[in-house]
């Protein structure tokens, strides 16, 4: 289960660690890796507001859009966009 507390008045703190990550594309399958390791240690993540269970969040090398699915206990990564 995905744990989210506020860290600010529009972002939340995610935290999705025993989750399985995956990219949508095949161009993103390398980054992977960089947003596992963010959501095994937290990170700050915005919600979707047009969306339920998408979210940009902040990775050391960039931002990602991703979908939670609670039900499979999978993390989608849909879109990542560098710093």
């Amino acid at each position: 289960m995905t744990t989210a507390t506020a860290a600010q008045s529009d972002a939340i703190w995610l935290h999705a660690a025993n989750y399985t990550v995956a990219p949508l594309n095949t161009r993103l399958a390398d980054r992977v890796a960089e947003l596992r390791r963010g959501l095994q240690s937290g990170i700050p993540a915005y919600p979707d507001m047009n969306r339920d269970n998408f979210f940009d969040v902040e990775l050391p090398n960039g931002w990602a859009y991703i979908h939670i699915r609670d039900d499979k206990h999978t993390v989608y990564l849909v879109a990542y966009s560098q710093v």
